[in-house]
């Protein structure tokens, strides 16, 4: 009688681990998708309401996340003087906006920072026209499902010195 014993290898067969794993695919959207946009602005085209018809005809809320490029004519209210307005002539270098707003809801609350030729440098709300000197190119965030509400939500109770997770 020959009987050999056969014994199993100790520990995993080989080739068992660190085996790739398939992608994890999202088939559909979220409901609260950011979508980027770089937008060009011709020369000439006042930059405020450009943004505005592409808000709405995209039916969208945006943030202004940056430009560059220049402008010839600016109205500015400036927030160290309430309730004066300036008008900036003349070409000046974006050196940032940002701002946001909904399609049809509020004006757009943009602010700039400008620089001109000779070093100086001014900046505000945007409160008139703000006119492109040559292309300017704009960086948008889109919100595809933004909703505009007013807190505090009625029913909700108000934040309160007491509420632990408030902090001043």
């Amino acid at each position: 009688m020959n009987m050999s014993i056969m014994r199993r290898p100790r520990g995993r067969p080989r080739g068992s681990k660190n085996k790739p794993k398939s992608a994890l695919l999202m088939t559909r959207d979220t409901p609260n998708v950011i979508e980027s946009h770089i937008i060009e602005i011709p020369g000439g085209t006042n930059i405020t309401k450009s943004l505005i018809q592409f808000a709405r005809r995209k039916e969208r809320g945006y943030c202004v996340l940056s430009a560059t490029g220049n402008i010839r004519n600016a109205t500015l209210q400036q927030s160290l003087i309430p309730d004066t307005v300036m008008t900036v002539e003349g070409e000046m270098q974006i050196l940032s906006l940002s701002g946001s707003f909904l399609a049809g809801a509020t004006p757009p609350d943009l602010s700039v920072h400008l620089a001109g030729g000779k070093g100086q440098v001014v900046g505000g709300k945007v409160v008139g026209p703000l006119v492109a000197s040559g292309t300017v190119i704009v960086i948008l965030g889109a919100f595809c499902s933004a909703a505009f509400e007013r807190l505090p939500i009625e029913g909700e109770e108000e934040v309160s010195s007491s509420n632990p997770l408030y902090h001043a």
